[in-house]
């Protein structure tokens, strides 16, 4: 067996957010416009941190938090507040 086994109690503990119909869509619409750009041999790298921003406060993290998951996180933390 390899070392990447994942025990069930160990996946029970994830925090997984329940989110309204209304978020879940933002978050597949935002997939969808990668996919497409993607395919078009485009660059995405700006929706995939709008996406990491969404989640980011999905988890109601704090801008300190957000710069230990991602020391290079570009935004100030006056902006990082100022997303919805």
């Amino acid at each position: 067996m390899g070392t990447n086994m994942w025990k069930k109690y160990k996946i029970e503990q994830f925090p997984i957010k329940i989110v309204s119909e209304n978020k879940m869509l933002s978050f597949e619409n935002s997939v969808n416009q990668i996919l497409a750009q993607k395919a078009e041999g485009k660059d995405t790298l700006l929706l995939e941190q709008a996406i990491d921003n969404k989640v980011y406060k999905l988890y109601a993290l704090t801008y300190e938090e957000v710069k230990i998951i991602d020391p290079l996180f570009g935004l100030s933390p006056a902006e990082y507040e100022s997303l919805i």
